[in-house]
């Protein structure tokens, strides 16, 4: 195909040749002209239009801010403070936004005009004052000293609530009652901070402070005075109470256990037939009784016992009677009961 086409272009004349040639390149012409005008609407289209820029709505809140610069220790008025929208997202953590949370409060730190009153720079921030600054207004600082055993272990850190009990011991008995109640902990040793014990990788190790000898405590002047005369009377144990106690207070208990060793008290026996209490009569005088003494000489009672009157204070040793008439006696008959049977057959045989 190729090959006659070539010929036949080989029998055109100079001039036919001429003008094919002209009428190619008209027709390049003309397509190259479309072409461009193909391709220049196409990139039109796909350039986007430009969007209008919209300003952007800031949000704002009111936040409490500085009017003066106010040194620490300083109580807070109304008239040193005013109120200011600031963008939200330049408002820093704990913003305070209302007079009336920091108004007469008494500052930890300076606060220069202009600035945001935070919770950390008016209540939480303790530094500057020290100890003394975690004491509550209306209680005293007390300390006691505790162990191991009395302490809870070390588990006890500043920051936490106790309960204080008493154990007191006697002799054959122990008494344990609870002394006081949700008492905060300030301090343990010199720790004030309750940090835990970390090893050489930073890893926590225990959550207990080591060794714990000496507790403060943050109490009114009237349990303090509690609390010390109850450590003279026995050993005082802490109870560390949980994060959500299901009661803030307990009833008032106490409890005494005796010891094995206690001696039992002595009861009285009981008679099998109980005797009714009657009520006692005076006793009567009783005249100490009257010897009765028979006098026999042979075969007669010469004196009988009847006939002879007591003595107003006869003795053991006293003289008989006087035997009357009708015989002769060379000594007086000792006293002889009539009960003994041989004495006074002997006596017959003498008379």
């Amino acid at each position: 195909m190729l090959q006659r086409i070539i010929n036949r272009l080989n029998d055109l004349r100079p001039r036919q040749l001429l003008i094919l040639a002209c009428a190619a390149a008209f027709l390049m012409f003309v397509t190259l002209i479309v072409a461009m005008n193909f391709v220049t609407k196409q990139e039109v289209a796909v350039i986007p239009e430009p969007v209008k820029e919209e300003k952007p709505i800031i949000e704002t809140t009111s936040v409490v801010t500085a009017k003066v610069n106010i040194p620490p220790r300083t109580r807070i008025q109304e008239n040193m403070l005013e109120m200011k929208e600031v963008p939200k997202v330049l408002v820093p953590e704990g913003a305070i936004t209302s007079f009336d949370d920091v108004k007469n409060v008494q500052i930890r730190v300076s606060i220069f005009s202009g600035d945001i009153l935070t919770i950390q720079k008016v209540f939480n921030d303790t530094a500057n004052e020290g100890f003394v600054g975690s004491i509550p207004s209306d209680c005293r600082a007390v300390s006691i000293s505790v162990s191991e055993i009395t302490g809870v272990a070390g588990f006890a850190k500043p920051g936490d609530r106790v309960d204080l009990l008493l154990a007191e011991k006697n002799n054959y008995s122990a008494t344990t009652n609870i002394l006081l109640q949700n008492v905060p902990l300030l301090s343990v040793n010199q720790d004030t901070a309750g940090s835990n014990i970390v090893d050489s990788s930073g890893v926590v190790t225990s959550s207990a402070i080591s060794n714990p000898t000496i507790a403060t405590f943050a109490l009114p002047p009237q349990d303090v005075l509690k609390l010390i005369s109850a450590s003279k009377l026995g050993e005082i144990y802490m109870m560390l109470r949980p994060s959500n106690p299901a009661a803030n207070y307990v009833p008032e208990m106490e409890y005494t256990i005796d010891s094995i060793n206690k001696p039992k008290p002595e009861t009285p026996a009981i008679p099998s037939n109980p005797v009714p209490n009657l009520p006692q009569i005076p006793a009567v005088p009783v005249a100490p009784p009257v010897p009765k003494i028979d006098i026999i000489l042979g075969d007669e009672i010469v004196q009988s016992s009847q006939d002879v009157a007591p003595a107003k204070s006869a003795g053991a040793n006293s003289a008989l009677p006087a035997i009357p008439s009708g015989g002769s006696v060379s000594a007086p008959q000792p006293n002889v009961p009539l009960s003994n049977v041989p004495v006074m057959n002997q006596i017959r045989k003498n008379l």
